[in-house]
């Protein structure tokens, strides 16, 4: 009797339960109604496509800066070397050019204080905008080589001054050489001694072929240079200019 009971009390527990679990049911999906469903995709696929017009400004601001970035390195180039163009000048023209045909041109070319190397260099990271093409890159290169006979030439100028200034100076101070005499050959290879003689000739041409060299060199890539930036940048806003006298840098044409 007792089981029967049992068994009763079960089903309707059963079929008291059933209509709740349907109610619950139908209130936990009345919310996912067509319209409900279409709203809530419109919200998402607004909410991305805002996203990506927010990605696609960022990135057309971001281009627009590195462009601006970039035309700055591209003047800064070409004002790196016209301060190397002329420092270059600036020395063959006030200490070098009267003394070419000098056959003591070795000694009357004077010293002169160190010339700061570093001032008018540029590093990598200032041309990294020539690396997006390869006529970029190629400027790149020349430019490279070009800043490279520069250093050179410099470093060949600072190392003959130090060596007047320090050596050759003080000992003809103590020969009796007239300041600003004429002397022979001899006399001067007798009193500087044959290795600093030597060493002085040697460096004095070294200079002279170094600072026509770079000269040479950047006067080309200035060329190769600009005409490159106006073709990239679409504007001719770039410094240009020629010197017309180069007091001898560029070697005359051989005779015909």
């Amino acid at each position: 009797m007792s089981q029967a009971i049992v068994a009763v009390s079960g089903t309707q527990a059963l079929a008291a339960s059933s209509p709740t679990a349907a109610v619950d049911l139908a209130v936990a999906f009345k919310p996912f109604t067509p319209d409900a469903l279409a709203n809530g995709a419109a919200t998402l696929l607004g909410a991305l496509f805002g996203a990506l017009l927010a990605y696609a400004f960022q990135r057309r601001m971001q281009a627009r800066a590195e462009e601006r970035n970039a035309l700055t390195s591209a003047h800064h180039l070409m004002f790196s070397l016209l301060q190397q163009i002329n420092t270059i000048v600036l020395i063959q023209r006030d200490y070098v050019y009267e003394h070419l045909k000098n056959p003591g041109r070795f000694i009357s070319i004077p010293a002169t204080p160190q010339f700061d190397i570093e001032k008018n260099l540029l590093k990598v990271p200032d041309l990294a905008f020539l690396l997006d093409s390869k006529a970029g890159r190629a400027v790149m290169y020349d430019y490279w080589l070009a800043q490279e006979n520069y250093v050179e030439a410099l470093n060949q100028w600072n190392m003959r001054s130090a060596l007047h200034f320090e050596k050759v100076q003080p000992r003809l101070s103590a020969s009796v050489i007239p300041n600003g005499g004429t002397v022979s050959e001899g006399a001067l290879q007798l009193v500087l001694g044959n290795h600093l003689f030597g060493t002085l000739v040697s460096s004095t041409d070294n200079c002279i072929e170094a600072l026509s060299r770079a000269y040479v060199k950047l006067a080309e890539v200035k060329t190769k240079a600009r005409a490159h930036l106006v073709q990239r940048f679409k504007t001719n806003d770039f410094t240009d200019f020629d010197m017309p006298e180069t007091y001898g840098l560029v070697p005359p044409p051989p005779a015909k």
